[in-house]
């Protein structure tokens, strides 16, 4: 009993040295890291092309940052999807300025959690928004009350999505939407215990631009993936993919995966939610990235199913490749 006693305590302390290794050597690395982010936010090379921003958002609370996308269409029209939660607007309205953006015209919820809907409020009194784009699913909550309030009071029209809709983002990018389906049920105690189920009521959007498209589902957990590839199959297959609720176990299911075989897998995140949700998307042939690590990542097409990546910073590790 001892000895294994000894060999436990030993074990313990191995993978107490070994992460201490990896934080003193992250810590070096950052020192010497290269910055890109006028690059990757200098808006000369949008012109005639579809960009994406996803944003390094960084929480200043207990909160996690969530996601933050900002996209440019061919011919210069705004849309945000998502704003993650309210402490990182300061990382949001850097963006949006570096950007030159004075006017979001589609500002889009993918559902009305914290990490997502945040910063709605601040950029509905910030900037002149077109409209607000949101799923009909109500979430009776401080923040969500927030930006329903900003909305009413600057009188912003808002729009709302359902599976079998589309739109014209700009005159050159179709959006379709793919999910939720037209009314929701909710359950008694609504909206106690309701992570998954809210979650599960994401928007699932698909941008097109020539052969070119990225798709965007926001926190869909594995029963709505299944579902969803059931109701549409082939038609989820994209270029590009935000990775559903920032790359967790939750979400990533191989018949998802398969469906959508993207040429890149974009995780936005405050860490690596979980490595073999990274592993998974990466070993399909998708180049992979979380913004934890590599910073903002900007991906650029013409629409000729082509895309250009540039990240804010490179990678210092070989950990992840």
């Amino acid at each position: 009993m001892m000895n294994l006693l000894r060999r436990n305590d030993l074990r313990r302390i191995a993978v107490l040295v070994l992460c201490l290794a990896f934080a003193l050597a992250a810590v070096a690395l950052a020192d010497e890291q290269i910055d890109r982010y006028a690059e990757v936010f200098d808006p000369s090379q949008d012109a005639g092309r579809l960009t994406a921003r996803f944003l390094q958002l960084t929480t200043r609370s207990d909160d996690k940052s969530g996601d933050a996308t900002i996209l440019i269409s061919p011919d210069g029209f705004v849309m945000m999807i998502d704003a993650g939660n309210p402490s990182t607007y300061p990382d949001i309205d850097r963006a949006l300025k570096s950007l030159g953006i004075t006017r979001i015209d589609y500002l889009v919820a993918s559902h009305p959690h914290v990490d997502h809907i945040g910063g709605f409020a601040q950029l509905i009194y910030n900037y002149d928004i077109g409209a607000v784009y949101t799923s009909e699913v109500e979430y009776p909550t401080s923040h969500y009350n927030n930006y329903m309030r900003a909305i009413e009071e600057t009188q912003v029209p808002h729009i709302i999505l359902a599976e079998g809709d589309s739109f014209m983002f700009g005159g050159h990018v179709l959006v379709e939407v793919f999910h939720p389906a037209p009314g929701i049920e909710y359950y008694q105690g609504y909206p106690e215990n309701s992570t998954q189920f809210v979650n599960n009521l994401s928007l699932a959007m698909k941008l097109t631009y020539g052969e070119s498209s990225f798709l965007f589902c926001g926190d869909l957990y594995t029963a709505a993936e299944r579902d969803l590839v059931a109701r549409h199959g082939e038609r989820l297959k994209s270029g590009v993919v935000k990775v559903n609720h920032h790359g967790a176990n939750t979400s990533s299911t191989k018949r998802f995966r398969d469906a959508v075989d993207p040429q890149v897998a974009v995780m936005m995140h405050d860490a690596i939610a979980d490595l073999m949700t990274y592993r998974s998307w990466q070993r399909m042939g998708a180049q992979t990235f979380v913004t934890s690590i590599d910073g903002a990542v900007l991906v650029s097409t013409a629409g000729d199913g082509e895309y250009f990546i540039l990240t804010q910073f490179d990678r210092n590790s070989g950990l992840l490749n």
